[in-house]
């Protein structure tokens, strides 16, 4: 952000002033371009040689990496538009993108927002749920893998071919380096006597103008731009509609809170179905003349990244870069060996809980500022951020962004009893440019806002008295494992078929690297005795997502309850917390006594007993990473 120079070591309560004094540009005059194929045009104008655009395939040290300048960038943005309006695509049909991390991804991703609405989709999901979310956005084109693709992903498309009727083209890419893709063998096997149409997409796409748009519907602000799914890796998924203002809005302010970094390019391994991977890592990016660098198709999947990551940050002389907290764990682990990493200033880690102790632990061997953001895919990204440059509390997300209110408040049903104190937890809610049009099925609506006007992120949270926002907690019950959603029921639903299963619950545990893993505690029917690992194996079977998967289940005689007989969940997330660090601690030869409590203030606590002083360095090192607070009474036994 610049709305003035950035110092260090100013006190936190001047970020509030500095977002008042920015918002005194209005937002229109500040952000005057509000389409995401305007705001790439843009850089293309200011930075037509700067590389845009680098791709990895491998991330192997020796590799060269392949690279388009911006004025290609634009070119094949535009030629993709172009094609996609010559095959019948408009204003308001949607364009399925089921694709890796490869180059032919942001092309679609920012092509498709000139012409259409597009709709990337994350490629691991069950076949029968990618089917699910593109009839329900009614997609028209698909772009995806060809035959003989290296992850798979053509075997899907041939069932999700059967069940979409909507469908009329499919635009094929490759996941190599190889130029050749077999659409004779594509068109025989999964097409079959279908009217759909299969192209060579690389190939068509460079049949076409790329000077300008053939077509003069342009997109308006609050036009659709991006239909996301949301839930993560199992249930229902629910669509979000985000228009051109809302991501071009954050895209901008993004950009402006990295304005520091110049013109260093931005590793980007990160999912391109999700906001974090595309509109904070990529669209901000480019708007700063920067270039994003994909790392392989499969990201973070492939070893090569984090075992080669402290190379290429030298390679590109990288100054920033945006990850989530698993992958911050895992890097911990690699040594930078000969890597000269002084050119690493900042790391803004998203999409789940960043616990303190891995803050502090990745500052302190990376020698770089670790700070976290707060988002979701209805705000576009981003609700809130540490600011550069200013001392932050350690425990917080930071403070709202421009042009934007954020409140937390007591609810009754869609009302506000009351605004809450600072200091006081409430539910987190938020209005503001950076907020979606809602859920493409008017029935998810109706718990979303409140009053009509604020979005109810589901989150319980604390504002101090210089506005920056503590997450203790969340409203709704989903499990977050390595920034992935996951709702309970999906867990819980096929357990409780189980004939020996009288009630089964679904909580996260604290995980060191995943930040949370799906854990079931179990009541059986009257005298059956079927041990955990039975039911294991039954989940393996009737759960299809491998990441709704439980990690463990538990059998108890009884589920806590509240005051008025419903299931206490936090009490099962307590005795998970406790499961986890005594786990952790025995391992390494502790035996101490604990117990672990939500605390509306600081969230998941665990209160450790501890014998001796010089132990508690040795402790939170082993804890380190996972996302709760920890308090220590120290006996001083003899």
């Amino acid at each position: 952000m610049n709305p003035s120079p950035c110092k260090k070591n100013q006190p936190a309560n001047m970020t509030q002033a500095n977002i008042r004094d920015y918002e005194k540009i209005p937002l229109a005059d500040r952000f005057p371009i509000n389409t995401t194929y305007e705001l790439i045009r843009k850089s293309t104008a200011r930075y037509a040689d700067n590389p845009a655009l680098a791709q990895l395939y491998a991330a192997q040290k020796d590799e060269k990496e392949t690279v388009l300048n911006f004025a290609q960038l634009n070119q094949k943005l535009t030629q993709t538009a172009n094609l996609l309006h010559e095959i019948g695509v408009g204003r308001k049909d949607t364009v399925t993108i089921l694709l890796p991390s490869l180059m032919e991804n942001q092309l679609a991703l920012w092509g498709i927002q000139a012409v259409g609405i597009v709709n990337p989709v994350n490629h691991f999901l069950d076949t029968g749920l990618i089917a699910e979310i593109m009839n329900e956005v009614r997609s028209k084109v698909l772009i995806t893998l060809g035959p003989g693709d290296s992850i798979g992903l053509n075997a899907k498309v041939h069932d999700i071919i059967k069940q979409v009727p909507s469908l009329t083209h499919i635009l094929l890419a490759r996941d190599t380096r190889s130029e050749k893709i077999d659409m004779e063998s594509f068109t025989r096997t999964c097409l079959g006597d279908t009217k759909i149409k299969a192209l060579d997409f690389n190939k068509a796409m460079e049949t076409q103008p790329g000077d300008d748009l053939c077509f003069s519907d342009s997109p308006a602000p609050e036009d659709t731009a991006i239909y996301f799914h949301t839930g993560g890796t199992t249930g229902k998924p629910k669509i979000a509609m985000l228009a051109h203002a809302s991501v071009t809005f954050v895209a901008q302010v993004y950009a402006d809170y990295n304005h520091h970094h110049g013109s260093a390019a931005v590793l980007n391994p990160l999912p391109l179905f999700h906001v974090f991977g595309t509109i904070a890592a990529s669209l901000a990016v480019f708007i700063q003349g920067r270039c994003v660098v994909m790392m392989t198709p499969t990201g973070f999947r492939n070893p090569n990244v984090v075992k080669n990551w402290w190379h290429f940050v030298e390679h590109f002389q990288v100054s920033w870069f945006a990850t989530v907290p698993t992958i911050l764990s895992a890097l911990l682990d690699v040594p930078i060996e000969s890597n000269n990493i002084d050119c690493l200033q900042y790391i803004n880690s998203g999409s789940a809980p960043l616990s303190v102790e891995l803050k502090k632990a990745c500052a302190k061997k990376f020698k770089a500022e670790v700070v976290s953001g707060y988002g979701m895919t209805e705000s576009s990204c981003l609700i809130a951020r540490c600011i550069n440059g200013y001392t932050t509390p350690d425990d917080t997300v930071g403070i709202r962004i421009p042009y934007t209110k954020l409140i937390t408040a007591k609810l009754m049903d869609q009302s506000i009893v009351r605004i809450c104190e600072p200091g006081e937890p409430g539910v987190v809610l938020v209005k503001g440019p950076n907020i979606f049009k809602g859920y493409l099925d008017p029935l998810e609506n109706e718990k979303a806002w409140v009053e009509n006007e604020w979005f109810n992120t589901g989150d319980i949270g604390i504002i101090d008295s210089n506005g920056y926002l503590r997450l203790t907690g969340r409203a709704k019950d989903l499990i977050i494992r390595g920034g992935h959603n996951i709702d309970p029921r999906t867990i819980e639903a096929p357990m409780e078929k189980h004939p020996a299963v009288s009630q089964a619950v679904a909580v996260g545990q604290p995980d060191a690297y995943a930040g949370e893993i799906p854990v079931v505690y179990v009541c059986l029917n009257k005298e059956n005795t079927i041990k955990e690992n039975d039911l294991l194996s039954y989940c393996k079977d009737h759960i299809s997502e491998r990441a709704a998967i439980p990690k463990r289940i538990e059998i108890i005689d009884a589920m806590p309850l509240t005051a008025v007989g419903k299931i206490s969940k936090p009490e099962l997330r307590n005795l998970a917390t406790e499961y986890a660090v005594n786990h952790v601690l025995k391992n390494a030869g502790f035996q101490i006594e604990l117990s672990a409590q939500n605390d509306p203030q600081k969230g998941q606590v665990i209160y450790l007993d501890l014998d001796f002083q010089e132990d508690k360095e040795r402790i939170l090192s082993l804890l380190t990473g996972f996302p709760i607070a920890i308090e220590f009474n120290t006996l001083n036994k003899p």
